[in-house]
């Protein structure tokens, strides 16, 4: 296979690069340029010379070497081709990475086909819109079931796409669906892809208020070709135990049923948003995350 191009300043490919990941069957948010500007600031490129392919290298410096590291909130990178990559191709990409830089961890697309003795598999949940909410809906597991009468019986209500800031200082303050609070870092980037994913009509926050008004859960939806990723969610103690995280994915399923869309869990880590969207007939998918390599 011909040399692959190494471009170490993407704003000067993002032409043809965010073309290629547009225009690839396995296109993900987490790989177009504004994403990754974000999230991975020192971020690489390797092309193919005819620009059919491409393969972010998201890139972290340390005591001045660079190390490819999966950033935060952007769990499924690869190679991305306007063909779906063929596993010659993956590997040509894989082994055209510059030996200088160490591989600490890389997590691909369910599409990038590896070797299992190369990588470890995670798992995303994806449950696909396409059917009638009716037919979704009857396929619901009792636990969520019994959430959502819990939030009728506390009569929580929707809103969707509340203003960036609440959203962040709600998550920031009250949550209590995860274990550990955001750190300022996580919220700064969390901000950014927010308020950019909204203008550019791919963003939607969902919001749930109890009987007093008062703000109980928030779920962040990214969405793009067709793929739409619950980004974080949050929920106060109140609306942990008002179904207030259910109710608000039911009602996106609810708006969105009967449309070419997958709604996905893609971080491996939210173990209980993953459980909930099983619980209302998703599927599994695994994607390869490749090994680190000492050097």
């Amino acid at each position: 296979m011909k040399p692959l191009i190494h471009i170490k300043d993407p704003e000067k490919a993002a032409g043809f690069y965010d073309n290629c990941i547009n225009n690839s069957p396995n296109g993900l948010i987490y790989a177009q340029s504004w994403y990754l500007n974000i999230v991975s600031p020192e971020w690489e490129i390797l092309a193919a010379e005819d620009h059919s392919a491409v393969m972010p290298l998201p890139l972290i410096r340390s005591l001045g070497r660079k190390i490819i590291l999966q950033p935060d909130f952007a769990w499924q990178l690869g190679i991305f081709s306007t063909q779906v990559p063929s596993p010659e191709i993956i590997r040509h990409f894989i082994q055209s990475i510059p030996k200088s830089y160490r591989l600490r961890r890389l997590c691909l697309s369910k599409l990038n086909i590896v070797e299992s003795s190369s990588a470890r598999f995670l798992n995303s949940a994806e449950l696909d819109l396409i059917r009638p909410y009716r037919h979704i809906r009857s396929n619901y597991g009792p636990s969520v079931q019994k959430q959502l009468n819990l939030a009728a019986d506390h009569s929580i209500s929707y809103v969707g796409n509340i203003s960036v800031h609440d959203m962040l200082m709600f998550a920031y303050k009250l949550d209590k669906f995860h274990n550990q609070g955001l750190k300022p870092r996580e919220i700064s980037i969390l901000r950014m892809i927010i308020t950019t994913s909204i203008r550019f009509r791919a963003g939607q926050i969902g919001a749930a208020y109890d009987i007093h008004n008062n703000l109980c859960a928030t779920l962040v939806f990214l969405i793009n070709k067709g793929r739409a990723s619950i980004l974080h969610a949050a929920a106060s103690s109140e609306g942990l135990a008002a179904g207030a995280i259910e109710y608000i994915i039911d009602r996106f399923i609810e708006t969105n049923a009967e449309k070419n869309l997958v709604l996905c869990v893609d971080n491996p880590a939210e173990r209980k948003l993953m459980e909930i969207l099983k619980c209302c007939g998703s599927g599994i998918s695994n994607f390869p995350c490749l090994k680190s390599k000492q050097k």
